[in-house]
């Protein structure tokens, strides 16, 4: 072909193109517009888009937007809190477009007892939680899922453990002794649940009824606060299946200033030197080899020549998880299915831990005619667990200079290198290896309901429903696996049937301006248990290789059986009534009679009322275009605490032995002193509270201040012995907590990149308000420190010495107000009172377990397909008694820290920082009542970050995909703690539950470290 005739032909396709491309140019628009709501205000940030041209835009500060389109495009116009609208361009230059609100979100249903509620009608403290990719947030527990996200919801890991349940507390709880203080969880309307028994892929959303207004519905069980779980129901529609897969490993967060063998023996010569001292010896004569110097304050040589062995790495190692999870919805217009299965398999980062979960659901609606409709509801799940056999102190504080395991397979111990002067205890990964506990656990959940429209807004909700848990753990140690060499064995069981039949009669009706609905309710419920538990005679089994008893003699006094009851009858109503829905009231009242009191006071009454005013429905607030909402709220309700022991108002009879004639008898005789006047612990709270949107709700804000004194504690309180008991329960003395909540959340950014913010504060004050006429009451463990109760002051405070530094020389000794028996290196206590002594007197209070603030915030991102979450935790103001360290300083001369003992006073010529004492077992007397091993737990964590991506749906779609999302998440990123915290967990405690006048709460002798977990998923729609 020519060049010529090439030429030509380009010549004369532009000028046949011509045309067109003139058409195509006379197309192109630039519009101009403006977007307002109902009340011709401005609407900021509206998402415009041109379905046509695959471009965008968003309206300015005054509602005014520009866009560059073309007359056969298509505009979408969308914002939250609004409804879409799509507009065609033809010809116009310009336009204005009046977004109408949504409804539907304006006024989100807010599950709450017995029935639901438009969140605009609220007028309690009632609290939201949507399952928006949390099922996609891979969590040991169902309960981390609300770490960070709720004002006064304070979720606590303080167990690390494969399967361990983290602590909840609601308002600081219910303010109880003895009762619990633990909030009550309902899983769809069944009350008495459990997360443990919750897949968090079936979870629609979480409710929490934070005020006794809103949980007083639930009467003698909403003291803590209530927890509502609703799970997914089936919708009318094809089948959905949706597959959550994902998997990763758990790394610990331990310790990195763990002493080698070399620093290790240079400790390990002070420490025995110090000691010696301490008796009188003379510190030059050498630390081996010599007679002169006792045994007990010698140091092999072995230590230096032998392992170097980090037992906090030998013993946890980075540990893998999977989680499968399937589920299927869909039906028609009369019966309509969820039904899900979740396998779960988690290994521990301890040697030979982990959790093994297999659950399944299964919800289905049946709507049998226009009046009548019946639902189902299936939830079986089983749990086996291994766990440890020791806490995690036993295993990492043995020393460095013992081998992991010899060369034949055994298990060297500590004393096979330095003889009586180190502990006895059996080698940590003996303990691991050599152990096998068992727990085993299956729970079914069912109910059945029935719901018949009697009349226009007229219905009745008839619900039977029982759960059926079976437990067992055995437990079985080796020869090689005890300190003793003597093997042993237990086995118990137990299995507990629980029935609920609940009747509930509702009634709602709309005329003019008004709305008014109520409920009137009959709940019975009943729960049966029995139990069984036998062991082995130590050291009587056969061999290591059988585990199971019938290899041993069972011992008498270990083998029992037990079976116990209790009853709930319960009567309940409440009315809710809205004039133009600016002006609100809502009461209830229920009554609960419990099988746990005495015959005169088994009825407890539990009245609420709140009421509220939606101030922005008022006709002067109209011009207020930037406020979008303003309620304020107000509340009174009594809610109520049965969580005793079955039949505590009655002398019980346990077993005992005696000797007639000299033959050993088994007798009963009674254990307990009974008091048949026995009565509800009740609290009482008030609640005043607002609710704020502005410009669009973009901006919202919640604030509440609360006041809840709980009175009639159920308490153990002490009584001479001479009565043949030490304590009796009784009702008596009151607790109050007060404080303020705040929640904000800010659409920071809209458009292709959007930015949401949610953040929440909470403060409160526990304080004793009554002790029955005492002033105050100690109890002081062992070591010397005590937890305080004393009018005024939180509960449960420790208290014990100040101590301001340490006692450097015999001169200061001499010359200091000091403790009685106090040496050089003890510590210096503060004379509180001046009088130039040491004595009770000068103890003060040291601090509570109890956090002054809690903080949480979760940012949102989403940038076209990809989508960033964050959720951060910090907790300010708790303390913690860290007796842990003291494993670590040298005592036992096991594993020593390096931040334990260097700074340590070892003797005049080397007394360390000034601050920290010598430490020794001979000396725990001076510092485990003290101030010493007092420490700060203040924190900020990174609680999780997920990063996703969503496959385009086109692309899905050509995969048979409805719905295609990757992701990767990280939980507990990283922490930040005090500087001289030396804990594993600031939430770590060993006995961090209130339960009895004899409680230590915030006490810490060795828990398990953090995980970080790493996690890839993914999660797909068909």
């Amino acid at each position: 072909m020519s060049t010529k005739w090439l030429k030509t032909k380009i010549l004369i396709s532009l000028l046949a193109t011509y045309p067109c491309l003139g058409q195509l140019s006379a197309q192109i628009l630039r519009i101009q517009g403006k977007v307002i709501d109902e009340k011709q205000q401005p609407l900021i940030g509206v998402s415009i888009k041109d379905t046509l041209n695959k471009t965008g835009t968003t309206t300015d500060s005054n509602g005014n937007f520009m866009l560059s389109t073309s007359k056969t495009a298509h505009l979408i116009f969308s914002l939250v809190g609004y409804l879409n609208q799509t507009r065609e361009i033809g010809n116009q230059p310009s336009l204005t477009v009046t977004l109408k609100e949504d409804i539907s979100t304006l006024d989100e249903v807010v599950v709450i007892g017995y029935g639901t509620m438009k969140k605009s009608s609220v007028t309690a403290a009632v609290t939201k939680l949507e399952n928006k990719n949390l099922d996609q947030i891979p969590l040991a527990r169902p309960e981390a899922a609300l770490q960070g996200r709720l004002a006064g919801v304070n979720v606590s890991q303080t167990r690390s453990a494969p399967g361990s349940a983290p602590l909840i507390r609601i308002r600081g709880g219910s303010g109880s002794i003895d009762a619990g203080n633990s909030p009550l969880v309902v899983v769809d309307g069944f009350p008495g649940g459990s997360f443990s028994n919750v897949n968090m892929n079936d979870v629609a959303s979480i409710e929490v009824l934070k005020d006794a207004s809103s949980a007083a519905i639930y009467g003698s069980r909403g003291a803590g606060g209530v927890i509502i779980i609703t799970t997914k129901r089936g919708k009318t529609g094809k089948p959905l299946l949706n597959i959550n897969i994902n998997g990763g490993f758990a790394n610990a967060i331990g310790h990195n200033d763990w002493l080698g063998k070399d620093e290790y023996y240079e400790y390990a010569v002070k420490y025995q030197n110090r000691e010696y001292n301490y008796v009188g010896g003379d510190t030059s004569i050498p630390v081996w080899g010599d007679n002169r110097r006792p045994p007990q304050y010698q140091v092999s040589d072995a230590l230096r020549n032998n392992a170097n062995t980090n037992w906090q790495n030998a013993l946890l190692s980075a540990a893998p998880f999977q989680n499968y999870d399937l589920s299927v919805s869909g039906g028609t217009e009369n019966v309509k299915y969820y039904a899900s299965a979740i396998v779960k398999d988690v290994q521990g980062t301890l040697k030979n831990t982990w959790f093994k979960s297999y659950g399944a659901r299964a919800n289905v609606d049946v709507k049998v005619n226009k009046s009548i409709n019946l639902g189902l509801m299936l939830n079986p799940n089983y749990t086996r667990n291994r766990v440890s056999p020791h806490a995690m102190i036993d295993l990492v504080k043995y020393p460095p200079f013992v081998p992991v395991q010899n060369a034949d397979g055994t298990y060297p111990k500590a004393r096979d290198f330095w003889g009586l002067v180190v502990s006895g205890q059996t080698n940590p990964m003996a303990f691991l290896d050599g152990s096998f506990y068992f727990d085993d656990a299956m729970t079914t959940i069912g109910e059945m309901f029935a719901s018949i429209d009697l009349a226009k807004g007229l219905k009745i909700r008839s619900s039977v429903g029982t759960t059926i848990a079976y437990s067992t753990s055995d437990r079985f140690r080796t020869t090689w696996g005890s300190t003793n060499g003597i093997s042993t064995g237990t086995a118990s069981d137990a299995r507990t049937i629980n029935l609920l039949n609940e009747n509930v009669l509702s009634y709602t009706t709309d005329f003019n301006d008004n709305h008014f609905d109520a409920i009137l309710g009959a709940s019975y419920q009943k729960a049966t248990s029995r139990s069984s538990a036998m062991g082995a005679v130590p050291g009587s089994f056969n061999n290591d290789i059988i585990h199971t008893l019938n290899n041993a003699i069972i011992d008498p006094a270990q083998t029992r059986t037990s079976k116990t009851e209790w009853g709930l009858v319960s009567y309940f109503s409440r009315i809710h009534y809205a004039y133009k829905d600016k002006y609100i009231l809502s009461a209830s009242m229920r009554t609960d009679a419990s099988s746990r009191f005495g015959p005169d006071n088994k009825w407890g009454w539990f009245p609420s009322a709140s009421v509220a005013w939606r101030v922005s429905q008022e006709e002067f607030m109209k011009s207020l275009s930037s406020i979008s909402d303003l309620k304020l709220r107000a509340s009174y309700g009594s809610t109520g605490n049965f969580n005793i022991g079955n039949f505590d108002f009655l002398g019980q009879i346990g077993n005992t032995y005696y000797s007639p004639n000299n033959e050993l008898a088994n007798a009963q005789v009674q254990t307990t002193l009974g008091n048949p006047s026995l009565s509800w612990e009740k609290t009482h709270e008030y609640d005043l509270g607002l609710d704020l949107g502005l410009f669009q709700n973009r901006l919202t804000f919640t604030a509440d201040y609360y006041r809840k004194n709980t009175s009639s504690l159920l308490y153990n309180v002490s009584i001479p012995a001479i009565t043949g008991f030490t304590s009796w329960l009784t009702n008596i003395g009151e607790i109050r907590n007060e404080g303020i909540e705040l929640e904000l959340t800010s659409q920071n950014l809209k458009g292709p990149l959007t930015w949401t913010t949610s953040f929440n504060l909470a403060r409160n004050r526990n304080k004793v308000v009554d002790l029955g006429g005492l002033t105050e009451r100690l109890y002081t463990d062992r070591f010397g420190m005590s937890w305080l109760l004393r009018l005024g002051e939180p509960m449960f405070s420790y208290y014990g010495y100040n101590a301001i530094g340490v006692l450097q020389n015999q001169e200061e000794v001499n010359n200091t107000p000091i403790l009685s028996g106090s040496k050089p290196g003890n510590p210096k206590y503060e004379d509180v009172n001046g009088d130039k002594r040491i004595t009770p007197e000068d103890r003060v209070i040291l601090g509570n377990y109890m956090p002054k603030m809690i903080l949480g915030m979760v940012n949102d991102f989403s940038w076209k397909n990809f989508d960033l979450s964050i959720a951060i935790q910090a907790s300010l103001g708790a303390k913690m008694y860290n007796f842990e360290n003291q494993y670590y300083q040298g005592n036992v001369l096991g594993a020593m820290r390096r931040s334990l003992v260097e700074g340590q006073w070892w003797s005049e010529n080397d007394p360390g920082d000034g601050k920290m004492p010598a430490s020794a077992l001979s000396q725990l007397e001076f510092q485990g009542n003290s101030s010493v091993y007092i420490e700060n737990a203040s924190f900020l964590a990174v609680r999780n970050l997920n990063f996703g991506y969503t496959l385009p749906e086109h692309l899905a779609n050509k995969l048979k995909m409805k719905r295609c999302r990757f992701y990767t998440s990280i939980n507990n990123l990283f922490m930040i703690t005090d500087k001289n915290f030396h804990g594993y967990n600031p939430e770590g405690y060993t006995a961090g539950e209130v339960d009895g006048i004899n409680s230590t709460p915030g006490y810490n002798s060795g828990s398990e470290p953090m995980n970080r977990i790493f996690t890839l998923g993914l999660n797909v729609n068909f």
